[in-house]
């Protein structure tokens, strides 16, 4: 489930000059950053971004895309493993002795429906700032983000070919992104790639990603009955209810109230009439979890479990 990963390799972690590595990369440049007046190199293994100074490397990209040529397949534990082997061979550097410097954690699910239509019944989260986009739901505070989204219509906008497994199938991503001071986040002293493959610490990452799913408030309009929605009359008629429910009894109750103290109704009649409907819409099922977040609450559970 690992995806995006940033490194860092001291010269003095690598036990060599790791200069050597510019050999195996493509598209060298040198750079010059105004701000320390220091110059360094950036190159590229595959998809990952290399940048090379005096200090160390920093190597930035999707490790499976990396290992497969694709982050829309999903990696398990062995496959990232393997991943960061071949990029200690492709880079001839001791990548298992890098610093961990950003970790993104997402699994693509199969839905039903267009992703797009699941965002609107997923609600704030505690801690987090949420932003809304037309393909995705983000959320974000200092230390991390996290958020849904069509990894189908991401990676048409990039350019990626879509799998043939994939052809005509809705895939929604929910990815969590861990940017800063990870060693605070997961109270652990230094993360290295072996760290992250760990079976215990790879475990523990799948339940941090489960329980953000979990902390997001999950929203929906109270239950409706859609087999009587296939008119215009129905479905204004529903959507009346709807609307009674989410005023409230109460407060309908008293504004017929007033109106019949002040200009009053055409007739008594409709007086009682309209009080009898907002008694009748009030008293339907409500507050019922919307059928789409049931789907995916079972699909995110159910990937849980899978990727153990």
């Amino acid at each position: 489930m690992l995806d995006t990963t940033k490194l860092f390799l001291s010269q003095v972690q690598a036990g060599f000059s790791i200069e050597a590595c510019l050999q195996n990369l493509t598209n060298v440049s040198e750079n010059y950053r105004r701000t320390t007046e220091e110059v360094y190199i950036t190159g590229y293994a595959g998809n990952l971004r290399v940048g090379v100074s005096e200090h160390g490397v920093t190597i930035t990209g999707s490790l499976p895309k990396f290992y497969t040529g694709t982050n829309i397949h999903t990696l398990n534990r062995s496959d990232c493993r393997r991943a960061f082997e071949m990029m200690a061979d492709t880079l001839h550097l001791p990548i298992q002795r890098a610093k961990v410097k950003r970790v993104d954690v997402g699994l693509n699910l199969l839905t039903d429906h267009k992703p797009e239509l699941y965002y609107p019944y997923l609600g704030e989260s505690r801690y987090y700032k949420r932003l809304t986009q037309p393909t995705a739901v983000n959320y974000q505070n200092k230390l991390r983000t996290k958020k849904a989204y069509d990894k189908i219509a991401e990676s048409k906008s990039k350019g990626v070919a879509i799998p043939e497994v994939y052809a005509g199938k809705n895939l929604l991503r929910f990815e969590v992104c861990y940017m800063q001071r990870l060693q605070k986040e997961f109270n652990q002293a230094f993360i290295t790639p072996d760290v992250l493959t760990k079976e215990s610490f790879y475990m523990g990452l799948i339940d941090r990603w489960h329980k953000e799913y979990e902390s997001i408030k999950k929203t929906g309009l109270p239950k409706m009955d859609k087999s009587k929605m296939r008119t215009a009359k129905g479905f204004w008629s529903q959507i009346d209810s709807v609307a009674v429910k989410l005023l409230g009894q109460e407060l309908l109750l008293n504004l017929t109230e007033e109106m019949k103290e002040g200009e009053g109704f055409t007739t008594s009649r409709e007086y009682y009439r309209i009080r009898e409907q907002i008694i009748d819409y009030a008293s339907g099922k409500s507050d019922e979890e919307p059928e789409l977040i049931q789907e995916l609450n079972k699909k995110v559970a159910r990937a849980k479990q899978h990727y153990r």
